[in-house]
């Protein structure tokens, strides 16, 4: 089976798209795919469906809802009754955000090892398999936003070491846009001001770059009481500087791995 959470929920057995239609079922699942493996109790499910109101029958229909994604799932061994709660069974490769998990994880083993074009195909792969917003056509309630929002946060992350490695490979005129938008919706994420700062300077706009830091200054005090990291105010130093150490030089082309290496890997 596939199961797919990183855009529009789909379930796919064989093939066949055998995804429930009703809301509530759909909300179940979605709560269940997002703690794949993981015991969620009844007290989570009827909080997730009705938060704090819910019907007096909650728990009935609660089980109710699981007979009938069970019987979507056509596998009754994949949703299982378990102390308290429920558990839904997936297989390693089933889930999609499991899938980009390891793939955004292998690619920031990369860019920490200095292997800049492979740390970039193995987070465009993994971002590769995003459709859209996490279970954007699923009705959340409170715990399933938590999962849905950190999801996203780790899909931010992916995106930023991606455009690290591509500002490594050079890449920084072609950047400037695409790190442009995300720091409008993130004005006060360092770490993206950082990039992009960088990008303009690498592009010749030290003016933009500084602009840049002035913005993010102004935002986080504005919106956290708080200044930019150490990290951020050596960046802007060196930027006034115009420190050399902030010019692109290409990257060592890196060894090939040995047999023992690849081994290892598999």
């Amino acid at each position: 089976m596939r199961f797919l959470i990183l855009g529009p929920l789909t379930v796919l057995k064989d093939g066949e798209d055998v995804t429930p239609s009703a809301p509530k079922q759909r909300a179940l699942l979605a709560l269940l795919l997002a703690n794949a493996n993981r015991p969620v109790s009844m007290a989570q499910v009827v909080r997730e469906l009705w938060d704090y109101d819910p019907p007096p029958r909650a728990v009935a229909a609660v089980h109710t809802y699981v007979m009938q994604v069970r019987k979507a799932l056509r596998d009754d061994d994949r949703l299982v009754t378990v102390e308290q709660g429920y558990l839904l069974r997936v297989r390693p490769g089933e889930l999609d955000l499991d899938a980009f998990a390891d793939a955004a994880a292998a690619g920031r083993e990369r860019l920490a090892a200095g292997e800049l074009a492979a740390a970039r195909r193995r987070l465009r792969d993994a971002l590769g398999l995003w459709r859209g917003r996490v279970l954007v056509d699923v009705e959340s309630g409170p715990l399933l936003q938590e999962a849905i929002d950190r999801a996203e946060r780790d899909r931010l992350d992916a995106v930023a070491a991606r455009i690290e490695a591509d500002l490594g490979l050079g890449r920084h005129l072609e950047l400037i846009g695409e790190l442009s938008g995300l720091a409008h919706l993130h004005p006060d994420d360092e770490r993206l001001v950082r990039l992009l700062m960088r990008a303009l300077y690498r592009a010749g706009r030290q003016a933009d770059a500084i602009a840049a830091y002035g913005d993010l200054r102004r935002e986080l005090a504005r919106e956290h009481r708080a200044a930019p990291a150490p990290e951020t105010e050596r960046l802007y130093t060196h930027i006034l500087t115009g420190h050399p150490g902030l010019e692109w030089t290409a990257p060592p082309v890196p060894r090939p791995r040995s047999s023992a290496d690849h081994g290892a890997l598999l």
